[in-house]
């Protein structure tokens, strides 16, 4: 990130871009920043931006390799295309003549499950191919890794504190606990909260829990956690509570299986010797949520835990082929691990 802004500060804005990461809201503040350094916001003509898979390449060489109109430069925008996993070379060798007047901002985001995100790379790019490598050979590639607890911290400070509000610190432990660590997400429950207490001078949990958004991922933990307790009424009580504010079956019997994956995960960290630091690095898990992960798998073996996910999978298979109602599916399987 410092290097854009250094390219940006010394006028050095290098003509090839890949920024990819796992931090959409830093990642699009980037491409924005690349953007309105390049060509004015204005200028639809010079600005061209292409998302998702892309069917005709030679169609982006073609205007890549077009002269700007009425400017000094055209700025091309490449999004999520898949492109750096395709063993098309076509786009590699033409970026070697890339003309001067254009720029290209390639874009890739992962967007997958917060437990997997060590692994994104697979997902996004494979730096075997000549894509990758002539990009890295000509521009620069910028990767975006989650930010640490600490910094997100002193950046939601600072948002507040620039509207004139301080926030105390279980109101921001109970920020961070209901929408994790995702900086779109937190900046979208911050400017919620600033409206909220527009005109006051802080902000406390009671402010937070009546302002923002509740995580799913919350109340299903809830839900695993009953299960593992063997206190059915209270998981059939929660699962009923999400079906009533709309939330879908599917998505809570994905996120149900998404927790029995994290506790395996977990077990088989603290099988090592591994500690509340290793879980939290390693599992990709809150360091507030840490302890209650490692307490649940405690008490649950790992041939249940196995059991549990591989009845998620064929459940969800049931839901897809019409064998199954989706919302009895799931009430089926709360009873059969909490009973």
């Amino acid at each position: 990130m410092k290097s854009i802004d250094a390219d940006i500060k010394d006028e050095k804005i290098k003509n090839i871009y890949l920024l990819m990461g796992v931090e959409p809201y830093l990642i699009y503040q980037y491409r924005d920043k690349l953007m309105d350094a390049l060509v004015s916001r204005d200028d639809e003509i010079n600005r061209k931006k292409y998302t998702g898979e892309i069917k005709d390449i030679n169609a982006v060489i073609e205007y890549a390799d077009t002269v700007p109109f009425f400017a000094q430069r055209k700025v091309l925008v490449l999004e999520d295309t898949g492109l750096f996993k395709s063993s098309d070379d076509t786009l590699a060798s033409y970026l070697k003549d890339l003309p001067e007047t254009t720029y290209i901002l390639f874009v890739e985001c992962y967007r997958g499950d917060k437990s997997e995100e060590r692994k994104y790379e697979r997902t996004l790019v494979d730096k075997r191919y000549k894509l990758f490598k002539a990009v890295q050979e000509l521009g620069r590639v910028i990767e975006f890794k989650r930010t640490s607890e600490d910094i997100l911290i002193k950046w939601l400070l600072k948002k507040f504190s620039d509207d004139g509000l301080s926030i105390t610190r279980n109101a921001m432990d109970c920020l961070l606990e209901n929408i994790g660590n995702d900086m779109m997400m937190l900046s979208n429950e911050a400017e919620k909260l600033i409206c909220y207490r527009m005109g006051h001078k802080s902000i406390d949990v009671d402010d937070v829990k009546a302002v923002c958004s509740r995580n799913i991922s919350n109340e299903v933990f809830e839900m695993v956690n009953a299960i593992a307790v063997k206190n059915k009424r209270k998981a059939l009580k929660l699962y009923y509570d999400l079906i009533e504010v709309k939330e879908s079956p599917m998505r809570i019997l994905s996120l149900i299986g998404r927790e029995f994956n994290l506790l395996l995960r977990v077990k088989a960290i603290r099988g090592r010797g591994g500690g509340q630091r290793e879980v939290t690095e390693q599992a990709g898990i809150h360091r507030s949520f840490a302890g209650r992960y490692i307490s649940v798998s405690g008490r649950l073996s790992e041939e249940y835990l196995k059991e549990a996910i591989n009845d998620c999978v064929e459940t969800e298979a049931s839901f897809k082929q019409g064998r199954l109602n989706d919302t009895m599916g799931v009430e089926m399987l709360i009873i059969k691990y909490a009973g």
